[in-house]
């Protein structure tokens, strides 16, 4: 096992650093595109560290439960693409983030939209505002 992980850890390692190098080479007119592919990076070489330096247990695949919850996610994750050009990314996200919050939080409703709002509505002042990264309008 640890052989296993000092080999899955150095991949991960070795890939944020790619991703760290091609980050520091990008030039783009958009200053904030090389922040990305650096963040990845550095969380991919942070993780390739840790994981060969202490191996994880294996756990056991999900059960049909939880199967049923992670092929639920893959497609709220592909209806949230699909519906982001026609409804922009506000709207979008807030339909992505609703079944989320309620399904992984012990909210009231009231509760669960006001959470939902408030991510929705960070996540526009963060990639719109901070980062200037130009998002899809549709709807709003």
């Amino acid at each position: 096992m640890r052989r296993t992980s000092l080999v899955c850890g150095g991949l991960l390692a070795v890939l944020g650093c790619v991703a760290l190098f091609e980050a520091l080479r990008m030039r783009d007119a958009w200053t904030g595109a090389p922040l990305m592919p650096a963040l990845v990076g550095g969380v991919l070489v942070l993780l390739g560290l840790a994981h060969a330096r202490e191996p994880v247990a294996v756990g056991e695949w999900p059960d049909a439960a939880g199967g049923r919850r992670v092929l639920a996610l893959l497609v709220l994750l592909v209806l949230y693409v699909a519906l982001l050009p026609p409804l922009g990314f506000l709207l979008a996200t807030a339909l992505f983030t609703l079944p989320l919050v309620r399904t992984l939080g012990a909210l009231s409703w009231p509760l669960t939209i006001v959470t939902t709002a408030a991510i929705a509505i960070a996540s526009h002042v963060v990639f719109k505002h901070w980062l200037g990264m130009p998002l899809p309008s549709g709807l709003f």
